[in-house]
């Protein structure tokens, strides 16, 4: 009887990802909490959270109930609409922490942080995924994608925000690749990376210490090799089960900004191995049924931008998640769902609320043919 009412459950996918994305967005709100546990108002954050939750469920909800056709129809509508304050932000918006990528809005005394480039992560997807749709094959192919790929990652490196750059660029591969891309142009791709990577270092030096601190991180504890200590410092005090509430010393501590870039390697010191295992399962399981829904539409487009988008967004987890275990040098970059912050949660359930209704779409043009 229970293995039936489970079946039944997530044969319905809106209600089975939309639970997954709550049960995830409310996991985030524990770990948001477990890094504030310390402070003398430790709800602030959140209640903010659990509000941009909640926000984020009635965006999903409105997104999945708009007709899919009119997101087809009015791609470029969309995309404009969410570009230009993307464009706009590096003059017009606020800086923090030495990145101009913030519009802030003053409500009764409460500010409202509204990130263009993790807002605009569906409509960059749709975009792109639209003009793969749109030219088959060849040269011209490559070419036009490459260029308004690259037209929506100049405004974001100009703040600079070389991590979440590194998102959108691996969005245009990843769109390129499953739109069946040649791989002789995949290979001038990765060439083209290598030579921005190298670009970037040599302007940016800070970039250089980020990674020669990964490579060796106790050449200069207290300096670039900070974050890749206090990373591995958290996670081995976690060990299987965690520290327990109130114990994470390191995630109050020492951690650098530990309710959003370190967010994981603190919910791993609190709550241990099996306390991250929830957020490693939930993103497996978005994959494993956004891709049964892909496979089972007709219609290439749709093919297309449901694979890439839950793509994009578990590319970001698996990201930092990589990043906050040690593996990879660290980038700055958020875990969706789970990092603080309303701008990355709405866009995520955005993603999906179309997601769902391609799916729908998909599946009432099946019963008409039937």
């Amino acid at each position: 009887m229970l293995k039936n009412h489970i079946n039944s459950f997530f044969s319905n996918d809106a209600s089975a990802i939309g639970l997954i994305l709550t049960l995830l967005g409310l996991w985030g709100c524990l770990a948001v909490y477990n890094t504030r546990i310390y402070e003398a108002e430790p709800y602030n954050f959140v209640a903010r959270q659990l509000l941009w939750v909640f926000v984020g469920l009635i965006v999903y909800i409105i997104s999945y109930k708009i007709p899919f056709q009119y997101y087809k129809k009015y791609v470029i509508f969309l995309s404009l609409l969410f570009f230009v304050p993307l464009m706009m932000v590096s003059s017009l918006g606020n800086s923090v922490n030495g990145m101009s990528g913030w519009f802030v809005f003053q409500i009764q005394n409460f500010p409202i942080y509204i990130q263009p480039s993790e807002l605009a992560k569906p409509a960059y997807i749709l975009c792109i995924s639209f003009v793969c749709f749109r030219f088959k094959t060849g040269l011209t192919k490559f070419i036009i994608l490459f260029i308004v790929s690259i037209i929506w990652i100049i405004p974001i490196i100009i703040e600079p925000d070389f991590g979440t750059a590194l998102v959108y660029f691996a969005g245009f591969i990843i769109v390129y690749w499953i739109g069946e891309g040649e791989k002789r142009y995949l290979a001038v791709i990765f060439a083209i990376a290598i030579i921005s990577a190298v670009v970037i270092v040599i302007k940016e030096p800070y970039v250089l210490k980020r990674i020669y601190g990964f490579l060796f991180p106790l050449e200069d504890p207290t300096g670039s090799g900070w974050h890749i200590l206090q990373f591995r410092h958290a996670i081995a005090r976690g060990g299987l089960q965690g520290v327990g509430f109130g114990k994470a010393v390191w995630s109050n501590s020492y951690l650098p900004l530990s309710h959003s870039d370190s967010i994981f390697s603190s919910l791993a010191e609190t709550l241990g191995f099996i306390g991250t295992l929830p957020i490693i399962i939930g993103f497996l399981l978005l994959i494993y049924l956004t891709f049964t829904l892909a496979f089972k539409s007709k219609d290439y487009f749709i093919f297309l931008f449901s694979c890439s988008l839950v793509s994009v967004i578990t590319f970001q987890a698996f990201l930092h998640i990589s990043v906050n275990v040690g593996l990879l040098p660290p980038t700055g970059i958020t875990l969706p769902l789970i990092s603080y912050g309303g701008s990355s949660l709405v866009s995520t359930m955005l993603g999906f609320g179309i997601l769902l209704s391609a799916a729908k779409y998909t599946a009432h043009n099946k019963s008409k043919l039937s």
